[in-house]
């Protein structure tokens, strides 16, 4: 019953199947990788991830008309492997995306197992032609779908060694067997956006999302292009994070915004860094960046996420960025208004303070940060600097002592430069 092509998939997948066991297994045995779950949802997770990443090789086959013969091998450097584990395991999205390929993969082997069965019963029982011709078409179907599965790992394999060029050709081959397979369309887009190719990453996100309007990866893949290609777009690229927040709980799209934002504003404007959501890679590298331009995203954010206090911290920032000191002071006091145990955004009014040469109200909200969380090793720091401003070294020094202890760098180079142990 079997051509070369369905015989040669069954054999690719079974294995696959084992090699990936295999490797997965050792993993678990030896290597002790933390992924939170029960046994065995902590098994398929390591195999879902593993099978992203690992190539599985070909080196030989035979087909006689009747059997398919395969020798394949995957090389693997465990160490490196289990240091991608670890930093997959931490994107959930990704390992929801890879354990539904693994799945589909499973799903569709079953079913082609059931199906040849079914089929081999049928032919001896001389059954109705019409019949045995369905079956065969929903085989071939099931096989199909291994046979793009195969390419959108081997896409998958390539995109998180970031061989982006690569997985986006494999990507191709997987549309090419199955033309609405909506998840290689949203990958494509997503490999073209790390090649910064953004005409054709924005092309296939909109090709996934007219296939399923529910496709979370393309929706946020949309909101970085566009964070990126277009700064002045900031409401467009919100409103697809937004929209990939609704379709998928696994992106935190507030907490994705606000960071985002938090990455804008930096005290060196020429060397200004936006790491992605992931904290992956680089979105963008400006200089002389104007902080003008973020500001109505935070405000958009804040509508968004109303009682997330690090936005009303960030657009303070933001504020102060261009001298506005009293509407950062104004938003960090809506952000303890709405936590009153947020310990940072006492320490961000109290830098505001300090700023402004306050002395008094910045050695009160830097105390006030350290009693919330007396771990905060910057608003030591902090309160050190502002004794030191008024000549009271002693508190000064203490202060620093204390932040040096809790290995905030700055304080142990000052006490070094001074010849003061901590």
């Amino acid at each position: 019953m079997d051509s070369e092509f369905t015989a040669r998939q069954n054999a690719f997948t079974c294995v696959s199947n084992k090699l990936l066991r295999e490797v997965g297994t050792y993993i678990r045995t030896e290597q002790q990788v933390v992924i939170k779950g029960d046994i065995q949802e902590y098994t398929e997770k390591i195999e879902a991830i593993t099978a992203g990443i690992v190539k599985v090789e070909e080196l030989d086959f035979n087909w006689n008309g009747k059997t398919y013969y395969i020798l394949a091998k995957i090389e693997v450097d465990i160490k490196d492997v289990e240091q991608k584990i670890k930093e997959i395991a931490d994107n959930k999205q990704k390992v929801k995306e890879l354990e539904e390929s693994r799945a589909r993969t499973k799903a569709a082997e079953e079913e082609a197992t059931r199906l040849k069965k079914e089929l081999a019963e049928l032919q001896k029982q001389n059954a109705d032609a019409n019949k045995i011709q369905n079956i065969e078409n929903n085989y071939n179907k099931q096989i199909n779908t291994l046979s793009a599965e195969e390419y959108f790992t081997k896409g998958n394999n390539e995109y998180n060694n970031e061989n982006y060029k690569q997985s986006i050709e494999y990507y191709k081959q997987a549309i090419n067997i199955n033309p609405n397979f909506v998840e290689a369309y949203s990958s494509i887009g997503s490999a073209y956006s790390r090649m910064k190719n953004y005409d054709q990453a924005i092309a296939f996100c909109n090709k996934a999302i007219s296939l399923d309007p529910d496709n979370s990866d393309a929706y946020f893949t949309l909101g970085y292009v566009y964070s990126v290609f277009n700064l002045n777009d900031v409401e467009r690229s919100l409103d697809y994070f937004v929209k990939a927040g609704k379709a998928s709980k696994e992106y935190n799209v507030e907490m994705f915004c606000i960071e985002f934002g938090i990455e804008l504003i930096t005290t060196e404007l020429n060397t200004v860094r936006v790491l992605c959501w992931l904290g992956q890679e680089d979105l963008l590298g400006q200089e002389d960046f104007d902080c003008n331009m973020i500001i109505p995203a935070f405000k958009q954010i804040i509508k968004i996420a109303p009682d997330h206090v690090e936005a009303y911290n960030s657009i303070a920032y933001a504020y102060k960025e261009i001298d506005d000191y009293e509407q950062a002071i104004t938003y960090l006091k809506q952000a303890v208004s709405i936590d009153p145990n947020y310990a940072n955004g006492y320490d961000s009014l109290g830098e505001m303070y300090y700023d402004i040469e306050d002395n008094e109200q910045a050695i009160k909200y830097f105390k006030k940060a350290i009693s919330l969380n007396p771990d905060l090793a910057v608003s030591y720091y902090n309160l050190g600097n502002t004794y030191l401003r008024i000549n009271d070294n002693k508190q000064a020094i203490e202060n620093y002592r204390k932040a040096a202890q809790l290995e905030y760098a700055d304080a142990q180079n000052w006490l070094r430069q001074n010849g003061i142990g901590w």
